[in-house]
């Protein structure tokens, strides 16, 4: 924020300068068209003095501070700011010429969620900042993400409203508070209150997956670690939650995490499945053919994939992945009605690939 008022104060001193009250005028202008509070003269008067120290975000700043505060030297004559002819001028980390077209690249992704007021904020101060010029922002119309959005035929803006119920969750996964909501299994079609569950947890990830957002978040009443699709909360309504005495119920986030053993149970998921630990590790090995060969060559499925072989000529490429699979029984024969994420992956292929073999990993 300091450094977006630096930033004003020097093109105001670049323009030749002036007195205190043409500079507040002229930098709260800016700081209006860019969505951002005013600020006091107390305040330009402190951004000023930092200024002269060099003590804001520039391209000198790992300099020690006796030289950067002789870099900027800003004279005050006759109640009037300007520069010292013989000062130096500040480098905002504007991008070199190999990174420009990186910003029209991130707001073109962005571009997306623009309903969403800071990322609004966001894409209009991005050129400013970096000083990218309206023609080469331009190029962001190149950038298209396609495939399914979130919706709901009778509630407008409905993949927002949910992004709008993540960032609460996460405003709660930062406090390290538990939280409680209704729910609607996603096996349940029909919305009926006697189908909700209401659910008090601990917060703990926020996930992306297929097109879907997912809450992972340990059960308080009996310590399980279950997802909840986000978009199925009830009224996507979010509550901090209390005990008995009306105290709003607190967690170490952290501590929970490790003590949960989290980043194992992440690892071992080739999707947002959370697998219980009496579920074995197996490494099973699934052989791609044509075009679902070339698909899987350029895109790993899991961090555990490995290329076992594979036969340019034939087109074909088998891989392993360790995974978990739930026990052999009379209903689930093959391995991928052992993993259902499994076998909602590789459905995608059809006839172009093929569950080898499944060997339990010691």
């Amino acid at each position: 924020m300091d450094t977006q008022r630096i930033r004003l104060i020097c093109a105001f001193l670049s323009d030749g300068g002036g007195n205190l009250e043409d500079m507040h005028e002229r930098v709260n202008a800016g700081l209006e068209e860019r969505g951002l509070d005013p600020i006091g003269l107390r305040t330009l008067q402190g951004c000023i003095e930092r200024l002269r120290r060099g003590e804001f975000d520039h391209s000198k700043r790992a300099l020690p501070a006796k030289v950067r505060g002789k870099l900027f030297r800003v004279i005050f004559k006759h109640k009037v700011y300007k520069w010292a002819s013989d000062t130096d001028f500040p480098e905002f980390g504007d991008l070199d010429e190999d990174e420009r077209f990186t910003l029209p690249f991130l707001a073109g992704i962005l571009k997306r969620f623009e309903s969403i007021p800071a990322v609004q904020k966001i894409l209009y101060q991005l050129p400013e900042i970096f000083n990218i010029s309206d023609r080469e922002m331009e190029s962001q119309s190149a950038i298209f993400q396609t495939g399914p959005v979130l919706y709901d035929a009778q509630y407008p803006e409905y993949e927002t409203k949910v992004i709008q119920c993540v960032i609460k969750i996460l405003g709660h996964i930062h406090q390290g508070q538990a939280i409680e909501f209704n729910y609607i299994p996603v096996n349940v079609y029909n919305i009926k209150v006697e189908n909700l569950n209401m659910h008090q947890v601990a917060p703990l990830y926020i996930r992306y997956y297929e097109h879907f957002y997912y809450l992972t978040a340990m059960e308080l009443k009996d310590g399980t670690v279950l997802n909840y699709r986000i978009d199925q909360i009830y009224r996507l309504n979010v509550l901090p939650s209390e005990d008995e005495q009306g105290n709003l119920i607190a967690f170490d986030r952290s501590e929970l995490v490790q003590r949960l053993r989290m980043s194992k149970k992440l690892r071992d998921s080739i999707g947002v499945w959370i697998h219980s630990d009496q579920e074995q590790l197996y490494e099973v090995q699934i052989a791609f053919q044509k075009w679902a060969a070339s698909y899987v060559k350029r895109l790993q499925l899991h961090p555990s994939q490995r290329i076992v072989r594979e036969d340019k000529d034939k087109q074909t490429l088998v891989i392993s992945l360790q995974l978990r699979l739930s026990k052999e029984t009379p209903e689930k024969k093959q391995i991928t009605d052992r993993n259902s994420e499994l076998a909602f992956l590789l459905g995608r292929f059809g006839k172009n690939c093929k569950v080898l073999s499944a060997s339990i990993v010691y």
